[in-house]
């Protein structure tokens, strides 16, 4: 019986130690997100994806027959650049194409697409975005549409700098 109270006095003691011992831990411990760089739990606010003195563009085209044409205007003194651009077309079955773009540094790009009567959309993204051949030059996107199609359509996005 002897033996039982000493534990249980032992083990109070323990607790009654314990309890002090981890008060005082959490009393001095440091902060779980301390100021300081964006690694510690900060992040900058995105103030624009666009580079600065900037200024962002879009254009569009659409139609049903003939050339249908998306073009980033050329501006005086400034280059355009071209970061994204997509072509969707519906109804028909004939090609849509060829798809060129113009205008870029070193050479135009030229794809080729087919429409149904679903749907179709072919959409490219450049990531650094493409600038012209040179200052106050346009960026085109041009494709044809067949007279059978719905509608065809051309979206551009990209800034002037």
């Amino acid at each position: 019986m002897k033996l039982f109270q000493n534990i249980r006095l032992m083990a109070g003691a323990a607790f009654v130690i314990g309890v002090s011992i981890f008060a005082g831990i959490q009393a001095f411990s440091a902060p779980v997100n301390p100021p300081g760089p964006p690694a510690y739990g900060s992040t900058p606010a995105l103030v624009s994806q666009y580079p600065a003195a900037s200024t962002p563009l879009t254009a569009v085209g659409a139609g049903t027959t003939g050339a249908v044409v998306g073009t980033l205007a050329a501006t005086a003194n400034v280059t355009n650049y071209l970061c994204t651009f997509d072509v969707s077309v519906i109804g028909g079955t004939a090609a849509v194409g060829p798809i060129v773009v113009a205008g870029l540094i070193g050479n135009s790009f030229t794809y080729q697409m087919s429409a149904s009567a679903a749907g179709n959309t072919m959409s490219r993204s450049f990531n650094p975005c493409i600038p012209a051949s040179a200052v106050n030059t346009a960026i085109t996107v041009t494709t044809t549409a067949d007279g059978s199609a719905t509608a065809v359509d051309v979206n551009m996005g990209g800034y002037q700098q």
